[in-house]
């Protein structure tokens, strides 16, 4: 006869009236997700966004579940970044080594931290980039807006906290922090402290060799890698840096700042085009230049778009082409196919 109590090899799983694992003995040899080998977390963790592994890593306290140098929370979407605290992106940080691991961090929708939970970041000579621009609800705020009682609405991030951990990082001699990313609500207030670590940051980037990720060979001679020109709209973004390789870029190959993400790319990265008749720069992953098949011009959406006839599908600009709309159906018909489609024109 057998015993009410059948044990599984390896997981001690219990069939009698008590449950699975009602003794103690039992419990403590149930199947857990903390007794897998590393390889296994690896393995779970490959299904999952960078991010999502770090969470991981710190819920289990097992490093083996984060295995990259990159961490950018928008990874992990709108609705669970901005429930992170401090103490959660602490926890994560520590749980990952991250002084010694981490190349990369974008806060990007963590808009409910203070950057207090950023200490364990505390003097990294890894730490390449870190983008602190946390909301984006700063980008629609302009003017005395920007000031009101009521903005930012869910911009947390305390410069008191995050900049003297920053001051942390320049201060090292060994330092490999190469690109800062500031929100716009502190490059639009320019407070005195951050106005006196930017002009820390400029002197300690000026006092190294630094070539030209694009051309390899001219050297970036710059004593502004942020950008203090008064009153300009750049004020605080960091120059001559590809925001995605934080490589250098010499001033013969740079394109300029993307004007939608106020972001600067080298071309191996991003490709940035200038619109020819406002000269702004835009990059692909923002918004594509419209261009004319006639003339090969570049227009943004802000000039003069390039239209695309209903008819003969064909992009021209209205300089090349004119196009014209129906004022019922709103088809674009470009002046050829007007004419050949015999279209109709109200004298009134």
């Amino acid at each position: 006869m057998t015993s009410p109590t059948q044990k599984i090899c390896g997981s001690s799983i219990s069939h009698d009236n008590d449950g699975p694992c009602s003794s103690s003995d039992q419990q403590r040899s149930c199947l857990s997700i903390n007794y897998l080998p590393d390889s296994i977390l690896r393995c779970i963790g490959d299904y999952l966004p960078k991010s999502s592994r770090a969470i991981m890593a710190s819920a289990l306290s097992r490093s083996a579940c984060f295995d990259s140098d990159t961490l950018d929370f928008s990874d992990i979407g709108r609705d669970l970044a901005p429930k992170l605290t401090d103490s959660d992106i602490s926890s994560i940080l520590e749980s990952i080594d991250a002084v010694n691991t981490l190349k990369v961090l974008k806060l990007i929708g963590c808009t409910n931290i203070t950057g207090a939970g950023l200490d364990p970041l505390r003097g990294s000579i890894v730490l390449e980039q870190i983008d602190l621009s946390t909301s984006d609800n700063a980008t629609i705020a302009n003017g005395e807006d920007l000031f009101s009682p009521n903005f930012p609405w869910c911009f947390a991030l305390a410069e008191n906290a995050v900049i003297p951990i920053l001051y942390s990082i320049i201060a090292e001699k060994d330092r490999a922090l190469n690109h800062v990313q500031l929100p716009l609500v502190w490059r639009k207030k320019k407070s005195k402290q951050l106005v006196e670590f930017l002009e820390s940051y400029n002197l300690v980037k000026s006092s190294r060799l630094c070539l030209c990720v694009q051309c390899d060979d001219n050297v970036v001679e710059s004593s502004l890698w942020m950008n203090q020109t008064k009153d300009s709209s750049d004020w605080g973004l960091q120059q001559h840096t590809c925001y995605e390789c934080t490589g250098h870029i010499c001033q013969e190959c740079e394109v300029g700042f993307c004007q939608d993400c106020k972001k600067q790319f080298c071309e191996s990265c991003c490709t940035t085009k200038i619109c020819d008749m406002c000269y702004s720069a835009v990059c692909s992953a923002c918004e594509d230049l419209e261009v004319c098949e006639v003339c090969d011009t570049c227009f943004c959406q802000d000039c003069m778009p390039v239209r695309l006839c209903d008819c003969c599908n064909r992009n021209r600009c209205m300089d090349c082409m004119p196009h014209w709309d129906c004022s019922r159906c709103w088809k674009s018909n470009c002046d050829d196919c007007a004419d050949e489609h015999n279209v109709q024109w109200c004298e009134v």
